[in-house]
């Protein structure tokens, strides 16, 4: 970079932002933080609470990935080992790291709320894990908070209740619930599609921080969300008692790459000799993992369904549907040894499976794609929509069994997989639910994803409503740090 661009980069007002150690929000940050620097003449500098030490392995493939892109990319220090017990929750353990990091964030934002125009900080932005121990630095510091809400409208309409609806729970846990609950421009949603950490016990240390961050939405300048109007049009239209907040959707933000940069992957490669819209992409996101006999019966099931895959394979986790939520070590995936005796070599030219990272991105957007068996966590579930390609929803955990709900009874891109007894699906139903995308129901939902593709393409053009309203909020940073862009 010339010595004059990066004096003028200098110059422009800061934004300051903090991400949980969480992938799945992480990756929409660095989004965020990409189009501040490159469409709307701000400077971002991005600090990442770390939950282990090193960071992971998909972490640093992720930083790799990315390059400097004009982000100052900071990773926080993680919590000592010890200062939590091993039994404790992820969303306590994702919590606890931030509120780690607040005197280092603290640190480093208080040069910069001083600093004289231009090049002063314009504003704090963090995730909803963060929300509760950051906003305090902002009101301390002077400047507006917003909150980077990286699921869906749904999902932060629900939140954004949640203080009402424990109030009016005055006994008895939300799982046993038998009235669904009803949101305004959604289909109802049984207790069994809740997120998974309010159908904890409610005097529980998960649902506790599950609370607070709820609580912690209603003390910021404004929420940013993930989304956009045409995938879900009741964003935002219906107000909350008691909430002064603006909601303003600037979505879909998905991880962008330089075009080319992967062509070289072994699986796009892979997929270059497959024939248009064979094959089945297979991946549960950063976090999720299955149990040994589930992760069996999903290889014999993709094999019944004589469909052509390409799986990213996680080793099997017994205890929890979000094993790998903070991540792998680096080489710790180092054989399939949990497949099925014979798989590898029954599906050799069939099926690819891979172990380390992938470019998700670049492989939903190839032509040989024709389906995505996914857990349906929002990043993966607008790359889908923004390449067209169908879903088969097989949700593990957080908001996700809402996510399946809203895309295959509202939005119509996805079929649900059934679950038997004990949660327990079938190889029959794995290669039952994939063969009615690939052979059945997946020209209809082709077609649906294909007019939201466009739709999300006209959203985030530079007339588009999602870039206006960023472009709205970013103005108003700009004003208040008095800087002159």
């Amino acid at each position: 970079m010339a010595m004059g661009e990066v004096q003028e980069r200098a110059a422009r007002p800061r934004v300051l932002l903090v991400c949980s150690p969480c992938m799945g929000h992480l990756i929409p940050l660095v989004e965020l933080s990409r189009r501040l620097v490159s469409d709307h003449g701000l400077a971002a500098t991005l600090l990442f609470a770390a939950a282990t030490s090193p960071p992971s392995s998909e972490y640093l493939s992720l930083v790799a990935s990315i390059g400097a892109g004009g982000i100052d990319l900071v990773t926080l220090p993680a919590p000592p080992p010890d200062s939590l017990p091993s039994s404790a929750s992820v969303i306590v353990r994702a919590a606890h790291a931030v509120a780690s990091s607040v005197p280092r964030v603290r640190e480093l934002a208080r040069p910069l709320a001083a600093a004289a125009a231009p090049g002063r900080l314009a504003a704090l932005v963090v995730d909803v894990v963060g929300v509760a121990a950051a906003r305090g630095v902002a009101a301390e510091l002077g400047v507006p908070c917003y909150v980077f809400f990286t699921s869906p409208w749904m999902t932060l309409s629900l939140f954004l209740r949640l203080p009402e609806l424990d109030t009016a729970r005055s006994g008895g846990e939300h799982r046993d619930a038998t009235e669904p609950i009803c949101l305004p421009g959604y289909a109802p949603i049984h207790a069994h599609e809740l997120p998974r950490s309010m159908l904890a016990d409610r005097s529980s240390d998960s649902y506790a921080a599950f609370l607070s961050m709820a609580k912690g939405l209603r003390g910021v300048d404004g929420i940013l969300v993930n989304t956009f109007r045409e995938l879900e049009p009741a964003v935002g239209d219906h107000g909350v008692e008691g909430l002064e907040v603006p909601v303003h959707p600037i979505g879909p933000l998905v991880l962008t790459r330089p075009v080319g940069l992967d062509r070289d992957h072994e699986c796009l490669r892979w997929l270059d000799r497959q024939p248009r819209r064979s094959v089945v992409y297979v991946s549960f996101g950063s976090g999720g993992t299955l149990t040994w006999q589930q992760t069996a019966e999903l290889a014999l099931g993709l094999e019944l369904s004589r469909q052509r895959f390409v799986w990213v394979v996680k080793r099997p986790h017994q205890d929890t549907a979000s094993g790998s939520f903070f991540g792998t070590a680096r080489g710790e995936e180092t054989s399939m040894d949990f497949l099925p005796e014979g798989f590898i070599e029954r599906t050799t030219g069939i099926g690819l499976g891979i172990q380390a990272w992938v470019p998700q991105s670049a492989i939903l957007a190839h032509t040989s794609v024709g389906c995505f068996v996914t857990h349906c966590g929002w990043n993966s579930t607008l790359e889908s929509i923004m390449n067209a390609v169908p879903m088969v929803a097989w949700p593990l955990y957080a908001e996700q069994h809402m996510n399946a709900s809203m895309l295959e009874v509202q939005v119509g891109v996805a079929t649900r997989i059934k679950v038997g007894p004990d949660r327990f699906i079938s190889k029959e139903e794995v290669a039952s639910a994939i063969n009615r995308v690939m052979e059945g129901e997946g020209e209809r939902m082709v077609k649906r994803a294909s007019e939201l593709q466009d739709k999300s393409v006209r959203a985030l053009s530079k007339v588009g409503c999602s870039t206006q309203a960023l472009d709205h909020i970013t103005g108003t940073w700009k004003y208040l740090a008095g800087g002159n862009i």
